[in-house]
């Protein structure tokens, strides 16, 4: 099953923790969608999500492979049903391949607060994963500065 990753769980370490079975497959961008850190946490910090724009934002994520079997393992670390929704999502790979993939989104308005930062712990996962996977230094750009 084939995951698509544009947060803390791009870093292959994170992912790896959380599902084991987790193949780095290839980067990946989706475009009309715009990364925030804008989904409420437990811990009262904003956490990341896609918002559709229809513009010509992109986004840039790894797909990871994943178990089906560790499937609920991955939906329970994401929130699944509790401020997190699965969406499918169709992006561009590395070689021009459009893949479909499962990927967590909020989009009700009671988890979603544009006002919330996110914790600097959090923010590194997202640049180490980003990083490590060659994302292109604009957007590791975006990233950094993105609700600082």
């Amino acid at each position: 099953m084939k995951i698509f990753c544009y947060g803390s769980n791009m870093s292959s370490e994170r992912i790896t923790e959380r599902c084991s079975s987790s193949r780095f497959i290839s980067r990946a961008k989706v475009s009309g969608w715009k990364l925030l850190f804008n989904k409420k946490s437990k811990d009262g910090s904003g956490k990341a999500n896609l918002i559709y724009t229809g513009d010509g934002s992109l986004v840039w994520g790894v797909i990871f492979d994943i178990t089906e079997e560790q499937k609920p393992i991955l939906d329970k670390f994401e929130g699944l049903g509790k401020g997190y929704d699965e969406l499918k999502l169709k992006v561009i790979s590395d070689l021009g391949e459009e893949i479909e993939c499962v990927c967590y989104i909020a989009t009700e308005e009671k988890y979603l607060d544009n006002s919330l930062k996110p914790f600097d712990w959090y923010k590194e996962w997202c640049l180490k994963g980003a990083k490590q996977h060659n994302l292109p230094s604009e957007y590791i750009l975006t990233i950094e500065k993105n609700n600082s």
